[in-house]
């Protein structure tokens, strides 16, 4: 029977949606030579998908002598951090009594995508009661690779001066030595 001599290493570690480019294999018999144009080769590996997948190589002779099947386990991982971008401006200033509205964040990984609605936010922002807030997003892929945090300040304001209400007559008159 033919042999099938595997090229490069097994188990390869790519990952996720990068490009993997088999090393092949060569094959020799004894009587037929070099068969290594004749090799069948399988290859199910998809970097889209984390996994493990296994390439196999056959060959079979002229006179159907079938090598024993070689394999390579290929491992596609995700270990890459998604990406959190802020919406709108950093930090964002409030007049205190005004509603807040939070412009938000998107997420996106390499491996999951666009994992925006996955977006943990912790916005803890009191628009009545001035002070500095910090406003945090985090999330984590399919793969539980965790983002870095990002944070948005939040600095509500009061920067109306107080309005005085008098009470009473402008004008008033008291006898002199009486209280008033």
């Amino acid at each position: 029977a033919p042999v099938i001599t595997l090229l490069g290493s097994t188990p390869v570690t790519v990952e996720c949606k990068s490009v993997y480019v088999d090393a092949g294999a060569t094959a020799t018999d004894g009587c037929s030579g070099v068969l290594t144009s004749s090799i069948t080769t399988v290859n199910p590996v998809n970097t889209a998908i984390p996994g493990s997948y296994t390439v196999r190589y056959n060959v079979s002779d002229a006179a159907s002598n079938a090598a024993t099947e070689v394999t390579r386990t290929v491992n596609v991982v995700d270990t890459t951090k998604p990406v959190i971008t802020l919406l709108g401006t950093n930090p964002v200033t409030v007049a205190c009594g005004a509603s807040y509205t939070d412009a938000g964040a998107t997420a996106t990984d390499v491996c999951s995508g666009n994992i925006t609605g996955s977006i943990v936010m912790v916005n803890p922002v009191n628009a009545s009661i001035t002070g500095t807030y910090t406003v945090t997003y985090n999330v984590i892929d399919a793969s539980s690779n965790a983002a870095v945090q990002v944070t948005r300040t939040v600095n509500v304001v009061d920067s109306k001066a107080p309005v005085i209400t008098r009470l009473g007559n402008a004008t008033e008159n008291v006898d002199l030595g009486a209280t008033y």
